[in-house]
């Protein structure tokens, strides 16, 4: 046999195989053998009569198309081995030439990525100064405050930051519309729960109050409601605001934090929590400029159907994320005014990085023969079943087949700890 390879596209070739006419008579006798053995012929047993006579009662485009399934591994698995090239999608195959001594096939794969890489070591990238503002303090420990605050009952206007408890019943055009009634429902003004307008105008309301509330649906809103003009009948039964706790001693034992007995200590405690999360916000930015970097260094052969597929795949899981929520597809467009193209192109876009950065990955760790181990996979799980406060035999049974997965998220992450500690 022989090949003769032509790279169509980026990552699209097509394997011309020209099969031997010795294979190829091979592979017409055994189909001709394996036919009349399906034959009958008045007067002999089935598949036992002369060839001449056999020759008639069998369809020579059938026995063609026999011959051509009975090679067509042997010339795939040969176009392979000879192209150094691998399909990663469904190959697919057409018949140039056929005749009783020849026999041409071209098969059209979508080849393996591939990747030559640049240098990715000492390069100059630059870390970002780590730095906790007082600022930054004093606001994480006014959320603790926050967080730990009591709704109790006022006898005054409800302001905005007041929780109120209502019944309401929204009208449009006098006829009460279906989703628009609830009762001792509990609202936080200006939490932006409500449409436009509705949160602002019970500002003012006292516990015991009835009160017209005049809306107009936004034009990004159901289909049977949107931009109408809609009046919800409410009445109010009570009025709560936040009684915020006075930061001292008491409050900050009492949120149980580890080692954390007094302000003095919680201010510590925070200082170091936040000094982690500046930390780890830094490196993450500094590991997509260096895998941005190393990008614009790295020759790539990737298929365009295999981004495609990524970025179809991408957004059908966002397709399912939103509809699990109860909101079809065309409100998720309208909600975040994209079209379909942008969306499109904005997770083809995505795809395109992510096998970038795993083809730059995983090149590396084969050059620098980076490999995770069982007793590291041990100590992960170990770890988990700590963490979860679980037996190792119910955190492998959760796992099941994605145990190979912790593997490779173990070694990603190695990878990307060599990058940074072998960069600037």
């Amino acid at each position: 046999m022989k090949l003769n390879v032509t790279n169509k596209e980026t990552g699209v070739y097509e394997l011309e195989v020209e099969v031997s006419s010795e294979k190829w008579l091979a592979a017409r006798q055994k189909a001709f053998k394996k036919l009349a053995g399906e034959v009958t012929v008045q007067g002999f047993r089935k598949g036992k009569a002369p060839e001449h006579l056999l020759k008639d009662k069998i369809d020579p485009a059938k026995e063609l198309d026999e011959a051509i399934k009975l090679i067509l591994d042997d010339a795939f698995s040969f176009a392979l081995q000879e192209s150094g090239r691998y399909p990663v999608m469904q190959p697919s195959y057409n018949v140039t030439k056929v005749s009783d001594k020849e026999l041409t096939l071209v098969f059209t794969i979508v080849s393996a990525p591939t990747v030559k890489l640049g240098a990715y070591k000492d390069l100059e990238i630059g870390h970002e100064p780590v730095e906790v503002s007082e600022k930054a303090v004093e606001d994480k420990l006014n959320s603790y405050l926050v967080q730990n605050a009591e709704l109790v009952l006022k006898n005054e206007a409800a302001t905005l930051g007041d929780t109120v408890v209502l019944d309401f019943e929204g009208f449009v055009d006098d006829v009460a519309f279906e989703g628009g009634k609830a009762s001792n429902h509990e609202l936080e003004l200006g939490s932006g729960q409500f449409i436009p307008g509705f949160e602002d105008a019970l500002v003012g309301v006292k516990a015991g109050e009835s009160r017209d509330v005049h809306v107009t649906f936004p034009e990004n809103y159901h289909e049977n409601l949107k931009g109408k003009k809609a009046v919800f009948k409410t009445t109010t039964h009570e009025v709560k605001t936040k009684s915020v706790p006075t930061l001292d001693d008491t409050f900050a034992a009492s949120l149980g934090l580890p080692n954390v007995s007094d302000v003095a200590s919680l201010r510590i405690h925070v200082l170091y929590e936040l000094n982690k999360e500046a930390e780890a916000s830094e490196r993450s930015a500094y590991v997509e400029k260096l895998l941005a970097k190393l990008r614009e260094t790295t020759e790539f052969e990737i298929a365009e159907d295999i981004i495609h597929s990524e970025g179809h795949h991408m957004q059908d899981r966002l397709v399912q994320e939103v509809t699990g929520q109860g909101m079809t597809w065309d409100q998720y467009k309208t909600v975040t005014g994209q079209t379909d193209e942008e969306i499109h192109d904005r997770f083809h876009e995505e795809a395109r990085i992510s096998i970038q950065n795993y083809l730059i990955t995983q090149q590396i760790a084969d050059n620098e023969k980076v490999e995770v181990s069982d007793a590291e996979v041990d100590f992960e799980v170990a770890r988990m079943a700590q963490m979860y406060n679980m037996e190792e035999k119910q955190i492998r049974e959760i796992l099941g087949e994605n145990i190979k997965n912790l593997k490779n998220d173990i070694r990603q992450r190695r990878i990307i700890d060599f990058l940074v500690e072998n960069n600037k």
